[in-house]
């Protein structure tokens, strides 16, 4: 029995002095980050569509121009989209009214406006960042064009073939609609 109680006391002590001497360290884990796009807190709406770009490159000519290609890419896709559902609506709208040939003009002069009103768009968020370690330049850039400004070319270009059926007012507000039913998806 003694021999007994001579092993129970050496597991005893053995695993106690091995519990204290072998304790491995928990690693700790650093809270997950969240990183939030510089400019993203410009969107599209009100009567204004915003595209969003960055570019990153060795150069800071390059990184900007990467980035202003993504933002008008962006910009083009969105007034296209909202030019497309408006002329759609318009369309549908007054249908009776309209003739096929008054169609095919609107739905003309707007893709060209589309094309024209872009070189217009202006910069509202410029920003630069250095990465300290590659040494590359990343640029974000917020694009803006406020859709009475590409209304506006489209008179424009509707009167230079003196079309007068166009029903402006309701053109605009369905534009507008359209521009704040784009920016909510």
């Amino acid at each position: 029995m003694k021999h007994y109680a001579l092993w129970v006391i050496f597991l005893v002590l053995f695993f106690s002095l091995v519990g204290c001497g072998s304790s491995k360290k928990v690693q700790e884990t650093s809270p997950v980050s969240t990183f939030i796009m510089p400019g993203s807190e410009y969107v599209s709406g009100n009567g204004v569509l915003r595209g969003w770009g960055s570019g990153k490159s060795d150069s800071e000519a390059s990184a900007r121009k990467k980035a202003q290609m993504m933002a008008s890419a962006e910009l083009a896709a969105m007034l296209s989209k909202t030019v497309e559902a408006t002329v759609e609506e318009y369309t549908t709208v007054l249908s009776e009214g309209l003739s096929s040939a008054s169609k095919s003009l609107l739905q003309d002069k707007t893709k060209v406006t589309v094309k024209k009103t872009l070189v217009g768009a202006t910069i509202v968020f410029d920003r630069w960042t250095q990465d300290e370690q590659t040494g590359q330049y990343t640029n974000y850039i917020v694009l803006e064009l406020k859709g009475a400004e590409y209304l506006d070319a489209l008179y424009k270009e509707l009167g230079k073939n003196n079309e007068d059926s166009i029903d402006k007012e309701l053109l605009q507000r369905l534009f507008l609609k359209s521009i704040d039913a784009n920016a909510k998806k």
